[in-house]
């Protein structure tokens, strides 16, 4: 991860976020080696980063910057990020308003990547 793999990036921020493998939970931490693979254009990066912004987990809540990033990434066919868009969309008790129409599109895209 220190290297610059964005893979490791991503793994570490989930093992941070949930206390796994050794590692103390600590969501902050985990946040930050999301946003880092999310600068350096890593898809689930983004998707991670954007959600944890959209929720304020481990950062400050943002919803209009951690929905914009879900865009992008659910824009760049990550199936993680058009879930979470297609159930914001669904429920519409956060941010985004509530639009059936907008859910099943980005519900129905998250299957369609998944198979």
């Amino acid at each position: 991860a220190e290297a610059g793999d964005t893979e490791a990036m991503c793994r570490l921020s989930v093992w941070y976020s949930n206390g796994r493998n050794g590692l103390h939970q600590d969501i902050k931490q985990g946040y930050v080696w999301c946003s880092k693979a999310a600068d350096l254009d890593c898809v689930m990066g983004m998707a991670d980063k954007g959600m944890m912004l959209y929720k304020g987990v481990g950062v400050d809540k943002n919803e209009t910057a951690g929905a914009a990033l879900l865009g992008v990434a659910a824009g760049r066919d990550n199936a993680y990020a058009c879930c979470v868009l297609g159930l914001e969309y669904f429920y519409g008790d956060s941010g985004l308003p509530k639009d059936h129409r907008l859910a099943k599109y980005w519900l129905m895209k998250a299957l369609e990547l998944n198979q």
